[in-house]
């Protein structure tokens, strides 16, 4: 089940998705057929033997999972969706140290317009979204339809402020917590993505990094790892981080979000066959995939 609209669900109370993010769907997220086995069937596509088959999700919301029973299909073991939601909001990784330096998580105008009045420009960003949506960029005081946006933002939940900064290399590095709290790291990849943050392709990192940024990551990796499994979470997990250019001078931020389910590097970053992680199968026991 290729929910890839996961984190607008989780963000939104009785959510059901619009055209434009079916169409989104569609035009971005060939990549996450990459993740297929051989003999993996996708829901929705027709499915004549679904007793013999386990369900699997990109992340198992309730809506995921309503579309696996729907079909028959009895989905392997999950975090509950309030873990779901607890891990893949920005607040988490911030709390984890996340984010580059200033950054803020705020839940009212007070606070922001704080920030706001120091020199920026300042990026504001939902925390529950994806692929660069729920983003707004503030270059000067903000217009009357913006604070419209910022005020329907704190409503629903609160905005993650950072500077807004030029990015100039993406890294990621992706791993799996099996149910019992053993968990395996896959290798740092390089991600190519839009201006605005949307996944283009991925490939893994060789010579990019530097040895310092290597080791950043991948320690980072097992804090994430570690918080992950110390919430509840297991399952499949990729952290971002990126180099990056601020008012002339270079920087390394090891840990910009965490996306606690499938990603479309994954298949690249962990590459052993999505179809033989099984969580309800024991986990291997050589450590392949570790640092």
């Amino acid at each position: 089940m290729l929910n890839l609209d996961a984190e607008l669900e989780l963000g939104r109370p009785r959510y059901q998705p619009k055209a434009r993010v079916l169409a989104q769907h569609e035009k971005y997220g060939a990549q996450s057929r990459a993740l297929l086995g051989p003999e993996d069937v996708v829901v929705g596509s027709g499915v004549s033997d679904p007793a013999a088959l386990i369900g699997r999700a990109w992340c198992p919301t309730p809506r995921a999972l309503a579309a696996l029973a729907a079909a028959g299909i009895k989905p392997e073991p999950h975090p509950p969706v309030a873990v779901l939601r607890r891990v893949n909001h920005r607040r988490f990784a911030h709390e984890l140290g996340g984010g580059l330096p200033d950054q803020q998580y705020v839940e009212a105008r007070g606070a922001l317009e704080q920030i706001l009045s120091r020199a920026g420009p300042w990026l504001m960003k939902r925390p529950l979204n994806l692929a660069g949506r729920g983003q707004l960029r503030a270059y000067r005081e903000l217009s009357a339809k913006e604070w419209s946006w910022v005020d329907a933002s704190f409503e629903r939940d609160g905005l993650i402020v950072e500077p807004l900064v030029s990015p100039t290399l993406e890294l990621s590095q992706h791993g799996f917590i099996w149910p019992d709290g053993a968990y395996e790291l896959g290798r740092p990849c390089v991600q190519e993505v839009s201006e605005r943050g949307v996944f283009r392709s991925a490939r893994l990192a060789s010579g990019e990094p530097t040895a310092s940024e290597a080791r950043e990551l991948g320690e980072q990796a097992e804090r994430v790892a570690t918080a992950l499994k110390s919430a509840g979470y297991f399952g499949p997990f990729g952290i971002d981080a990126y180099r990056y250019e601020r008012d002339g001078k270079s920087g390394f931020c090891a840990l910009g979000e965490i996306n606690a389910r499938y990603t479309m590097g994954f298949a690249v970053g962990f590459p052993r066959p999505a179809h033989e992680l099984s969580l309800g199968s024991s986990h291997f026991e050589t450590g392949l995939f570790r640092r």
